[in-house]
């Protein structure tokens, strides 16, 4: 199926002739998509995937772009069901509430809140807004004690609501990379923030992405991907400047940001940024998808006629399991409710309550959701199954 393309750059706003394709992967589903049957996943669209570096700030970006509408009216993820997410935004709701002060009488703002895993850790004294266009925020809302926004942020949405320099501090945390227009989103910020006030950032490291042949996180849905020095060019650029960057493991790399609102805060001049390292490698890896231990692996065991599976039905598994057709999977597993009793798009492989990996065990299991590759083993002790990882390892 086509689908639109960018006409300009997500972040800076350059035109589409300085954005410079990196990467083409074969067509494929949307990567949030679970279909609710065998028959109407066999049926799914298949998209266009390629991606595209920008010559102004260096952003990385997919060229096709899927509406926000189509891809979140039914969401399959909810943050407070990733036991290493949980984790860690308590820890980043007891820094922010370390750095500001527990008793302090501040405004908070989150865009993409999802269910509110990170509002709900944050003091109740402070006033928490959410503003998140899902249903997994509706839904979560409900009985919250923060407040909802239930549409996608924008300056407009700001004004809507009499926002404009009333927030104290704001965060985006990996929501950033599911957005068209994030020069958008950064001016709403700035719209919203008073003098002073700070906007923290958590997004995905583009030079870890890079580093570990990631290809498994590019998919429609993570419209952005961003090195260090593209998002502080580009946030920076409509008045903030930028105090503190934190590196951590999370999601198989993670940058944590903080800008600080300053409208008289110097521009940064205006040069072509230099490539990242490993950029160009990204279609190396992905070319050699099927040639990694665990793919040969997986191959010679169905060659043997013995079951396998995988586990962690998250975006990473139907980028995985949609490009390497030729592993026929058992069934995946998955611990979240919205996800069981559904089905891979294209492939239709069932997904799965983890209670079906001890009625029907696996030969072998693919952790699919590597980055949380501790937290899955761990709960089965003494599985008679071998354990491989689709990244992270060799």
């Amino acid at each position: 199926m086509s689908s639109p393309t960018i006409h300009h750059c997500r972040g800076c706003h350059a035109p589409s002739s300085g954005l410079v394709q990196v990467l083409r992967m074969d067509p494929m589903p949307l990567a949030g998509m679970f279909c609710r049957s065998a028959e109407s996943a066999q049926l799914a669209p298949l998209f266009p995937l390629t991606w595209l570096r920008c010559s102004r700030c260096g952003a990385v970006q997919v060229a096709e772009d899927i509406s926000g509408a189509q891809l979140y009216e039914e969401y399959n993820y909810a943050s407070s069901t990733v036991p290493g997410l949980v984790r860690h935004f308590i820890g980043f709701a007891d820094t922010l509430a370390s750095f500001y002060g527990r008793d302090s009488a501040l405004t908070y703002l989150e865009i993409g809140c999802n269910d509110g895993v990170l509002l709900n850790h944050l003091p109740p004294g402070w006033r928490r807004i959410g503003v998140d266009p899902s249903d997994v925020s509706r839904r979560a809302a409900v009985t919250a004690s923060w407040r909802l926004v239930n549409t996608p942020f924008t300056p407009e949405v700001v004004r809507e609501h009499g926002l404009e320099g009333s927030v104290d501090v704001l965060s985006g945390s990996n929501c950033l990379a599911h957005i068209t227009d994030l020069r958008e989103v950064f001016a709403g910020a700035a719209l919203a923030l008073r003098p002073g006030g700070h906007f923290w950032v958590e997004v995905h490291d583009l030079a870890a992405t890079l580093a570990g042949g990631q290809w498994d996180t590019i998919y429609h849905e993570h419209k952005v991907e961003w090195s260090e020095s593209a998002l502080i060019r580009c946030v920076c650029d409509v008045g903030f400047a930028h105090e503190a960057t934190l590196r951590t493991p999370l999601h198989g790399g993670l940058l944590r940001v903080r800008f600080r609102r300053d409208p008289h805060a110097a521009a940064i001049p205006d040069r072509a940024p230099e490539a990242e390292s490993g950029l160009h490698g990204i279609q190396r890896a992905y070319d050699r998808r099927a040639d990694t231990p665990a793919a040969r692996r997986l191959e010679r065991l169905l060659s043997e006629g013995r079951p396998i599976a995988a586990y962690g039905a998250a975006g990473r598994a139907n980028v995985y399991l949609n490009q390497l057709r030729q592993l026929c999977f058992s069934y995946i597993v998955d611990e979240s409710p919205l996800r069981c009793g559904k089905f891979i798009p294209q492939l239709a492989t069932p997904i799965v309550a983890p209670a079906e990996m001890i009625r029907n065990p696996p030969v072998a299991c693919l952790v699919t959701a590597w980055n949380h590759r501790e937290d899955i083993v761990r709960k089965y002790p003494g599985h008679s199954w071998e354990w491989l990882t689709a990244f992270g390892e060799d």
